[in-house]
């Protein structure tokens, strides 16, 4: 097979990095002030209050834990002031809007390495503004071990380590050693939120995987908040690496085989809103270049590394044959559209165990469109990429959302009995929270997730068993293309042992789903599969957003030969409202840019 080539569309870039240069180098988004311009006054001073991890000799720790309190705190690099200054949308001389306030505390509450944010005016005798900013840091420095327990006992299977503000700069840096679909992978990544002082976001990751290795390169100047005008994003991907494929046996168990795959992308474009606050209208382009290549055309037991099959093949049998793959070579422009009818309000206990989250409302919607440019491109193809959202408060303490995605590719001039549309992709979430009220420690959540393809010509499988399935059944459990998940929780918050020194609260929960085969020739159809489970849940320090979950749970129903007891570990929640792309969807998705993906936070 020949090697696709890359062409020299990669300095198209050139000109939109220094346009995304000039723009990190201006200005916040208010508005200077002139000689009696300002109706509600002039911002004249800001004050920065960054506070460590615990605010030692406050009224809501407690005293017998000072010890513990300041020994964190000594661990802790306190963020800098500078850091956060460069992440406010105002600054001194500009008038005061309390609408850039609102969103600049949202910002700084986003970041990963703030655990809480507060930013307020207080109005002077001449009519000017002071503003005090007050942040308290988030715990940066985390061990986050891979566990898996798919073989009937508890396994380690990896560990990463991460600092998200390394010397109080608000630099992550991470490094980490994991399982990947089953194989060993090696990787590292850095990143800034504001590269060189500035407000890029810029990140860079490598890996080394067993068939060779990965790196993404991310360069940003996103949207921040609902004031920002204009946004650009720049990325480059290559990434080398088995896709991982479960072929069932005739005794109904299955075995892991490998596929190689070797995908190079590019993208770079911007972005334009206009419109208000609330009602606000996106326009775009970019041009996108990917090359997708399967080195070989069989499945393999090892993938090149040493891992292990999940079941041996008897020796002499043959490796399965996949045929008919699409390989990619495209440069496409894309054009964007989006309206953006949304707004934020505070609630406590939903995702995190007692700490207070922002929750966008309201209604989004997006679509992308790409045609290939014959003259850099082998293929003469269009992809499309559509989205929407919505969310709302029907009724006191509720609320409920839904959101849709899809995506496609047509290919012109395809032969004579081919499928012009192919590669069709979706997923559809639908959740709603029940906090009965403001003081309850009980959350409930209902959810239900739909992710399937259609037409497919790319590797594609999903499972039923992983975090995002029915959390009861190992990962390999009934491979398919299309999946159906339904799942109620009981989320509680303890206010026990130590409720001033970290966050404790319990899980429960049952799910239930089915698998269709659809076109995946080692698909299988499922029953109704079900699993009952229980959970830890716990926030460091106390109000934290970041929650660490263990979950434990078993199926209920006998389809599976096997009725292994599951462990999980993660952070954040398997289910809801913060739910993203279903990862073996992501793997295989080929999706064009979307105008959500330059706004920050979203």
């Amino acid at each position: 097979m020949s090697r696709t080539r890359i062409p020299p569309c990669f300095r198209l870039a050139a000109p939109a990095l220094a346009a995304a240069l000039a723009l990190a180098g201006a200005g916040p988004a208010g508005a200077q002030a002139g000689e009696g311009a300002c109706r509600d006054g002039a911002v004249t001073e800001i004050f920065v209050d960054n506070r460590s991890v615990f605010d030692v000799g406050g009224d809501e720790l407690d005293a017998r834990f000072n010890w513990a309190y300041r020994s964190a705190n000594r661990m802790h690099v306190r963020t800098r002031e500078a850091v956060i200054r460069r992440e406010l949308l105002f600054r001194e001389g500009d008038c005061y809007a309390p609408a850039l306030l609102k969103d600049s505390e949202r910002i700084l509450r986003s970041l990963s390495f703030i655990a809480d944010a507060d930013v307020f005016a207080v109005r002077q005798p001449d009519g000017s503004q002071h503003v005090v900013v007050e942040t308290r840091d988030e715990w940066s420095m985390r061990v986050e071990p891979q566990w898996d327990s798919d073989q009937g006992g508890l396994q380690l299977t990896g560990v990463g380590v991460r600092e998200d503000n390394l010397l109080g700069t608000g630099q992550h840096v991470s490094a980490y050693v994991k399982e990947s679909q089953g194989e060993r992978v090696y990787g590292a990544a850095v990143g800034t939120r504001q590269l060189l002082g500035t407000r890029l976001d810029a990140e860079l990751g490598v890996a080394k995987t067993p068939v060779g290795v990965s790196v993404v390169q991310r360069l940003a100047y996103p949207f921040r908040g609902e004031a920002g005008r204009w946004a650009f994003r720049q990325e480059i991907e290559h990434l080398e690496r088995n896709f991982v494929i479960f072929v069932p046996d005739e005794d109904g168990a299955v075995r892991r085989r490998y596929f190689e795959e070797a995908r190079r992308s590019f993208d770079v474009g911007t972005v334009m809103r206009l419109g208000r606050r609330g009602q606000l209208t996106l326009f775009g382009v970019a041009v996108a270049g990917e090359w997708t290549e399967y080195p070989r055309d069989y499945l393999s037991t090892d993938g090149g590394g040493d891992q292990p099959a999940v079941r041996q093949m008897v020796p002499g049998d043959p490796e399965p044959v996949l045929t008919g793959l699409d390989t990619i070579s495209s440069v496409r422009v894309v054009f964007l559209a989006g309206q953006r009818n949304v707004w934020f309000e505070r609630r406590r206990a939903l995702d995190a165990v007692r700490g207070t989250e922002d929750v966008r409302l309201g209604v989004e919607a997006e679509a992308g469109i790409g045609r290939s440019l014959q003259a850099f491109s082998d293929d003469d193809d269009l992809l499309l990429d559509l989205g929407f959202s919505l969310a709302a408060a029907p009724l006191h303490g509720v609320l409920a959302g839904f959101s849709a995605r899809g995506e496609g590719r047509r290919v012109y001039g395809a032969e004579r009995g081919s499928l012009e549309w192919r590669n069709l992709f979706g997923q559809a979430d639908a959740w709603a929270y029940w906090r009965p009220s403001e003081e309850s420690r009980h959350t409930f959540v209902a959810a239900a997730t739909a992710v399937g393809g259609w037409r497919t010509m790319v590797p594609f499988q999903l499972t039923m068993g992983n975090r995002a399935g029915v959390r009861g059944l190992p990962t390999h459990a009934w491979p398919g293309e299309r999946r159906l998940v339904a799942s109620l929780e009981h989320r509680m918050y303890l206010g026990w042992p130590y409720p001033r020194l970290f966050d404790l609260g319990t899980a429960a929960f049952v799910d239930a789903g089915k698998m269709w085969a659809g076109g995946d020739a080692f698909g299988m159809n499922s029953p109704v599969e079900a699993s009952v489970g229980v959970g830890l849940r716990a926030a460091f320090p106390p109000g934290s957003r970041r929650t660490y979950r263990m979950d434990v749970a078993v199926p209920v129903t006998d389809a599976l030969s096997t009725r292994n007891v599951v462990f999980t570990f993660g952070i954040g929640q398997a289910i809801g409202r913060g739910r993203r792309d279903d990862p073996q969807l992501r793997r295989s998705s080929r999706r064009a840019l979307s105008a959500s993906l330059f706004s920050f936070p979203n």
